[in-house]
C-alpha cells in the first residue's frame, strides 16, 4: 500500500527532526568533554599541581636536614625546651587549617609568596654555613642547595599563578627581616646549634604551611568542590 504524499513529508519531516536530535546530543556530549579537559588541564590547574608536587618535594628534603641536625647536634642539649623565635611570626596569617579555609585565596597566594620570599636569604646563609660552620658533607649539602633552588622556583610560580589567576599581587615588599646570621655564625657551639635548630624549625613550620596554602588553592581553583 503507497502512502500519500502527506504521509511522505510527514515521515520525513519526523525523521530530519530525529537527525536533529542527535546530532544536537552528539554536540553536547562533546562539548561537555570539551570543557572538562579545558578545566582539568587548565594553566592554573597544571601550575598547582607542579607548585605542590614542588612544595612536598622540598618539605621532604626539609625534614631531612632537619632530622640529621636534631639526631647528631641537638640531642642532650635541650633545645626543645626554648622558646624557638621566627623571623616570619610578624606576618599575619592563619593559625591553623580551619582558619585558612575560611582565608580569601587571594589572602592565601600573596602568603605563600610572602612565606616563600622571606626564605630567600636565610636559605642562601643555611646552604653556605652548613659546610662552613657543621662541616656537613656534599650529599647533604646538595639538599640545602635543592630547597635554596626549590624555594626560588616557587617564588617565580606564584607570580605566574596570581597572574592567570587575575589576583594582584604587589612588587617589590619588604621580607620580614632575618638578622641570625650572627648565631650562625658563632664561636660559641651551643649558640650556633641553637641557631641552626630554630632556623630548622621555622623553615619546617613556613614551608608546610606554604604546602597547604597551595593544596587549598587547588581545591578551590580547580576542583571546585570543598
Amino acid at each position: 500500500m503507497q502512502l500519500s504524499l502527506l504521509q511522505q513529508c510527514s515521515a520525513w519531516t519526523l525523521f530530519l527532526l530525529l537527525m536533529l536530535i542527535v546530532q544536537r546530543e552528539n554536540m553536547t556530549s562533546a562539548m561537555k568533554v570539551k570543557m572538562l579537559n579545558v578545566s582539568y588541564h587548565s594553566p592554573v590547574g597544571d601550575m598547582l599541581n607542579q607548585a605542590i608536587m614542588s612544595s612536598q618535594y622540598m618539605n621532604r628534603r626539609i625534614s631531612e636536614l632537619s632530622t640529621h641536625f636534631n639526631r647528631f647536634y641537638a640531642s642532650g642539649r635541650g633545645f626543645n625546651n626554648k622558646i624557638t623565635r621566627c623571623h616570619t611570626s610578624s606576618l599575619s596569617r592563619p593559625e591553623n587549617k580551619e582558619q585558612a579555609q575560611n582565608t580569601e585565596s587571594e589572602v592565601l597566594l600573596k602568603l605563600a609568596h610572602g612565606l616563600l620570599q622571606s626564605w630567600v636569604n636565610p636559605l642562601h646563609h643555611l646552604w653556605v654555613e652548613m659546610g662552613d660552620k657543621l662541616g656537613y658533607t656534599p650529599p647533604y649539602l646538595t639538599k640545602a642547595l635543592e630547597i635554596k633552588t626549590i624555594n626560588r622556583n616557587l617564588l617565580g610560580a606564584m607570580k605566574k599563578i596570581t597572574s592567570k589567576a587575575n589576583f594582584a599581587l604587589e612588587e617589590n615588599v619588604d621580607a620580614p627581616a632575618w638578622s641570625e646570621l650572627a648565631s650562625l655564625q658563632s664561636t660559641n657551639r651551643n649558640i650556633r646549634y641553637f641557631a641552626f635548630y630554630n632556623l630548622f624549625h621555622c623553615l619546617g613550620r613556613d614551608s608546610n604551611d606554604v604546602e597547604m596554602y597551595l593544596k587549598l588553592l587547588k581545591c578551590r581553583m580547580v576542583q571546585s568542590n570543598c
